[in-house]
């Protein structure tokens, strides 16, 4: 037992919580990937977002017995058309009702709850529509299985409804915090 030394332990014994913080060159080079990456997935959701709308729409319409059916897939005059719809929908999902200063926790009222989880709701659920319609043969086989598979289309919806605007706010909080802009 006289050849076993102990460990000095006398220094830090636990790494810093501290984040990694990049450079302004690699952070400005990061948060522009991010934000195109962002941009895109969220024009991908919005376009799913309008087919599932003009789905229910269409399932209203033959509910009352109307004749009159919206054409699907739609025309890109329609999306052009329709394009406010999920940016009102994102700058809902935008102002969440809770929000985190200085480890302190802040909550909204019922009522901001209430909008806020309809509108999250309303944007999962058309764009499930949205991805649940059949894409046709000419499509990829991927969309196709995306289209037949339930629990794919709810998941992507997920990622689609929630995650270009988690990763756009990611994006500006890190060029805040690399450029040391503090928010009032």
């Amino acid at each position: 037992m006289s050849d076993v030394t102990s460990k000095d332990i006398s220094g830090p014994t636990t790494r810093p919580t501290a984040p990694l913080v990049p450079g302004p060159i690699e952070g400005s080079a990061i948060v522009f990937i991010g934000i195109i990456i962002s941009v895109a997935f969220w024009i991908i959701g919005a376009r799913w977002t309008i087919d599932g709308i003009i789905v229910i729409y269409n399932g209203f319409l033959n509910f009352l017995h109307i004749p009159t059916l919206a054409l699907m897939p739609p025309s890109w005059d329609t999306y052009g058309k329709l394009f406010v719809v999920p940016v009102a929908i994102s700058v809902v999902e935008w102002f969440a009702p809770f929000k985190r200063t200085n480890r302190v926790w802040y909550f909204s009222a019922f009522p901001n709850w209430l909008v806020w989880f309809t509108v999250m709701f309303f944007d999962w659920y058309t764009t499930y529509v949205g991805l649940s319609v059949d894409p046709g043969t000419g499509a990829p086989s991927i969309m196709r299985q995306i289209a037949t598979n339930a629990l794919l289309s709810g998941l992507l919806s997920a990622v689609l409804t929630m995650g270009p605007e988690w990763l756009a706010r990611g994006m500006i909080n890190l060029f805040n915090t690399v450029f040391g802009i503090k928010r009032k």
